[in-house]
């Protein structure tokens, strides 16, 4: 099990060396086996874990299964911290969702203020194989696209999910043989809970006709996850088209993927999935799209509405990087999963503003800076690479990607309006 949880942080880059690691343990088999593997791999990783557990106070059980991480922590001579969130009191206030889509938000939001608290790079998270699994089978059931069936990811913002890879019995086995002691929640027998009907009820059933249903499900998502990435172009010939088109497409060809691209009246197209490019032969490597745009080199990104992103990179703070509300803002780019992605605005939407003490609807923060309606809808959103939202025009930058005073390699983003493009 170490190999495998080693093999998917280096493959997936989920840490890096002099990481600090918030660890998110409730007390349960998933959460202290991910605690006591990264304590095995951490001199091997050259990571410094600190561990926190939630209390969301539903149940009077959860006092003593926090003392019992305390305890875990204190024998690996790991910091620890008891976090509090009141669940019901969310609930009431926000007239509305699930107590366990309740609970999972302010739990996150509880660990990544924790985590910027203490300068923690990452949150890990003990969501397994057959968590993605059940995951996927359930977005089927309750209906779902591509992009639902790519299921839990690897990595989204600070929060990084290393067991993965790893099947439930696989946790059992490392739990029994290193007596490392856990307790159950009694939630997940709780059949009023979805997820527990479909782990006890539906999921066993669906067994006796294929066995391997679970490596089944998981592949599926993994070919999701290929499906939903946008993908690069190869088979273009760049002499085809005018010297600055060609540079974009060269640096899409090295992402690889397949594409049509049509040269007439001096304009290329560039296709592939659900998305399209057009730009002029001769523009300065300006591409207007009608879809979501992989950002693969610097250059002016557009998605057809008033307000357009630049994209430059460097080695120097700019001088406008202090002012967080600037149209111009700053990000480091080994902290930024890549490529980034440019798109439309989605239903749900959040992120963490910058000096913000935690994650808020985009829509929220659009209303609270008195961006009119009809314009918030054709602001693009600048995501990294897994998703997490790092930019929207006329709001602070993401927290994520926060430049520090180790920062050695800058991304630049500036918001354009339509005066400030090349025509294509």
């Amino acid at each position: 099990m170490l190999s495998s949880v080693l093999k998917t942080i280096r493959r997936e880059q989920l840490l890096g060396a002099g990481d600090r690691v918030l660890v998110g343990v409730s007390g349960g088999p998933d959460s202290m086996a991910l605690l006591a593997v990264l304590w095995e791999l951490a001199g091997r990783l050259e990571i410094h874990l600190e561990v926190a557990t939630v209390d969301h106070g539903l149940r009077p059980e959860a006092r003593g299964e926090a003392d019992l991480v305390a305890s875990r922590a204190a024998a690996l001579n790991v910091p620890f911290h008891r976090l509090q969130v009141d669940v019901r009191a969310a609930r009431s206030a926000t007239r509305g969702g699930s107590l366990q889509a309740v609970a999972r938000t302010l739990r996150l939001d509880a660990l990544e203020n924790l985590a910027g608290m203490v300068g923690a790079a990452r949150v890990a998270l003990a969501h397994h194989a057959d968590d993605q699994a059940e995951t996927i089978l359930f977005r089927v059931l309750r209906g779902t696209g591509v992009r639902g069936l790519a299921g839990i990811p690897y990595r989204r913002g600070l929060f990084i999910r290393p067991l993965l890879d790893v099947r439930r019995n696989q946790i059992e086995t490392y739990l029994r043989r290193r007596s490392l002691p856990f307790v159950q929640d009694p939630s997940n027998l709780d059949s009023r809970f979805a997820r527990a009907r479909m782990r006890h009820r539906w999921l066993p059933l669906l067994r006796e006709e294929n066995p391997r249903l679970a490596e089944a499900l998981v592949a599926l998502g993994a070919d999701a996850r290929r499906l939903a990435s946008p993908n690069g172009v190869r088979g273009i010939d760049p002499a085809h088209v005018g010297r600055a088109a060609a540079a974009t497409i060269r640096q899409l060809q090295r992402r690889g993927g397949t594409a049509v691209v049509d040269v007439a009246g001096g304009r290329i197209e560039v296709a592939y999935g659900q998305t399209r490019w057009r730009a002029a032969a001769d523009a300065p490597r300006t591409l207007h799209p009608t879809g979501p745009v992989s950002i693969a080199t610097e250059g002016m990104f557009w998605l057809g509405g008033p307000v357009g992103i630049e994209i430059k990179e460097g080695s120097a703070a700019p001088s406008s990087s202090s002012s967080p509300s600037s149209d111009s803002v700053a990000f480091d780019a080994d902290q930024v999963p890549t490529p980034l992605v440019l798109r439309q605005r989605r239903p749900g939407d959040r992120m963490r503003p910058r000096g913000g003490r935690g994650s808020r609807k985009v829509s929220d923060l659009l209303i609270d800076a008195k961006i009119a309606r009809p314009e918030r809808a054709s602001l693009p959103v600048l995501t990294a690479a897994d998703d997490t939202i790092l930019y929207v025009p006329g709001l602070r930058p993401s927290e994520v990607g926060r430049p520090d005073a180790e920062t050695r390699r800058w991304v630049y983003v500036r918001t354009l309006r339509k005066q400030d493009a090349t025509s294509v």
